[in-house]
């Protein structure tokens, strides 16, 4: 099962993505950069996700969403996709997302069609993902988890490492794995 990890800008650009993305896709992250990462997704299916993608940078709030995208071999194969929003100084501004993209294994696929949702995240396990990365998805779905709950110093604090980890991990930190950031 492959994982990656992807940054936004507040506008919901990606500035970041693994390079996982590039041995899935064929796509460079070059060309994945801002929203060119949506010419790979399943032309089906590329609609509904932007809608997602585009109602949560609306919302500025977490979302998940599956779907396919056209591999470098002519394939389809479905992924899970989920971001939390990051906020920093001043004023709590909304700087993007911080998310992660895991490949589903077919079995897992009952539905032929896309499904998403506006404030959730449901992030896969993948083993073969740095300790940075898995940190990130876990992090992620904690944020989701005390955003139900409501308590702002806890959700303050996590946002405070969440900030810094996907500077780490679009910095290329050293537990980082083979990800390359994007510019």
């Amino acid at each position: 099962m492959l994982g990656m990890i992807f940054v936004t800008n507040a506008a919901g650009k990606a500035i970041y993505l693994s390079s996982e993305w590039t041995a899935l896709t064929g796509q460079t992250l070059a060309e994945a950069v801002d929203y060119g990462w949506a010419r790979v997704v399943h032309p089906m299916d590329r609609d509904f996700v932007r809608a997602i993608v585009g109602e949560a940078i609306r919302q500025q709030q977490p979302f998940s969403v599956r779907y396919r995208v056209q591999c470098l071999d002519g394939r389809s194969v479905w992924l899970l996709g989920g971001a939390v929003p990051s906020f920093g100084p001043p004023d709590r501004r909304f700087l993007g997302f911080l998310g992660s993209i895991t490949q589903l294994p077919d079995a897992l696929v009952t539905e032929g069609r896309a499904q998403g949702s506006v404030g959730s995240f449901e992030p896969a396990p993948d083993p073969s993902r740095s300790g940075l990365e898995a940190a990130a998805d876990h992090l992620i779905m904690a944020h989701v988890l005390l955003g139900q709950g409501g308590d702002d110093h806890l959700l303050t604090a996590l946002r405070t490492v969440l900030y810094q980890v996907g500077l780490k991990l679009a910095a290329g930190g050293s537990d980082a794995g083979q990800s390359t950031q994007i510019q």
